[in-house]
């Protein structure tokens, strides 16, 4: 039982669509109600959430053995995207808790997507 790194890329660009359409529907719903940032930056955070749970439990369903490991790569793959829009837009990376929490997040709903999805 080998590691299907194709699924892993399906899981990681699913979970990065799942989370770019909430935070388009939030930027769209930021634009035009008066949410406030905070309520907003909460949805953000729960959209990566939300997406990487989507992804690691399509591709642990899909896996055949090795469940954990296939979620943990598409955590890893996930957030190596993030950190490399992050190094692009921002000219650097930043390590403040921002970057914690989205990777203690990622690895959280990674972990549950493993154990929903098997």
């Amino acid at each position: 039982m080998s590691v299907n790194l194709k699924g892993v890329i399906k899981g990681t660009v699913f979970s990065i669509l799942v989370t770019f359409v909430i935070i388009f529907i939030l930027s769209l719903l930021s634009y035009f109600t008066h949410v406030s940032e905070t309520v907003i930056t909460t949805c953000v955070y729960a959209s990566v959430i939300v997406g990487v749970l989507m992804g690691t439990i399509a591709v642990s369903k899909a896996a055949s053995g090795k469940v954990f490991i296939h979620a943990m790569l598409v955590c890893v793959l996930y957030l190596a995207v993030l950190v490399g829009i992050s190094a692009i837009i921002n000219k650097g990376i930043s390590f403040n808790s921002h970057l914690l929490a989205i990777t203690g997040g990622t690895f959280a709903a990674g972990f549950l997507g493993s154990v929903i999805g098997s």
